[in-house]
């Protein structure tokens, strides 16, 4: 995944500086969102740690300028909902969170090259986690889990049906790690680390 930052960082550096600026419009999108966290979420409370994955509604703006370059703004329009479980004691905790992410794309044809437009993304983003809450063993125990940054870099494609509506398909991955806390004390950091696969449905103007 490194690599992947590294490309996309290096890629999206050349874009913007030898592109000139100038204002395309703006859009806006809507559709839904699957987080899949990666398959191995660290060690809490001394046992391995899993995250399942769920699906909400999204929305995002888009400002779009000449030479491919888009700048974004992406969140749910409700919260993720997800169960923590630990190995050996099950389900033991949940939670509601909330990522936002800015970011820039790159559409490498030009960005209205025959109906197709993929690109490339880089972006930061910000998790706000919400009602994190112990069940059956830990029920009624004092967990909480931090908020989360970090950088998120991103693969998509637009199918444009007319010069006003697109369909965008988007994997974006994100740096998620949270620290656990049970009456105050550290026992472990969750690895969330997600991958975030998006239909959405886009308006120009």
């Amino acid at each position: 995944m490194r690599s992947i930052l590294a490309l996309t960082s290096i890629t999206l550096a050349a874009a913007l500086a030898s592109t000139a600026v100038s204002a395309q419009g703006f859009a806006v999108r809507a559709g839904a969102a699957n987080v899949n966290p990666k398959s191995d979420n660290g060690t809490v409370a001394g046992a391995a740690a899993s995250i399942d994955s769920d699906t909400q509604a999204v929305f995002g703006t888009s400002y779009f300028f000449d030479g491919g370059v888009e700048l974004t703004f992406d969140m749910p329009i409700s919260k993720f909902e997800h169960t923590v479980t630990l190995a050996g004691l099950g389900q033991v905790v949940t939670l509601k969170h909330q990522p936002i992410s800015l970011g820039a794309n790159w559409h490498f044809l030009g960005g209205d090259e025959g109906g197709f437009s993929p690109y490339v993304g880089l972006g930061y983003n910000w998790t706000s986690l919400s009602d994190v809450r112990g069940i059956n063993a830990l029920n009624g125990a004092p967990v909480a889990i931090d908020d989360s940054n970090g950088l998120t870099a991103a693969l998509g494609v637009d199918f444009l049906a007319s010069d006003t509506w697109f369909l965008r398909g988007e994997a974006r991955w994100i740096d998620f790690d949270a620290d656990v806390t049970l009456g105050g004390a550290a026992i472990g950091t969750a690895n969330v680390d997600p991958w975030v696969y998006s239909v959405q449905a886009g308006l120009r103007f």
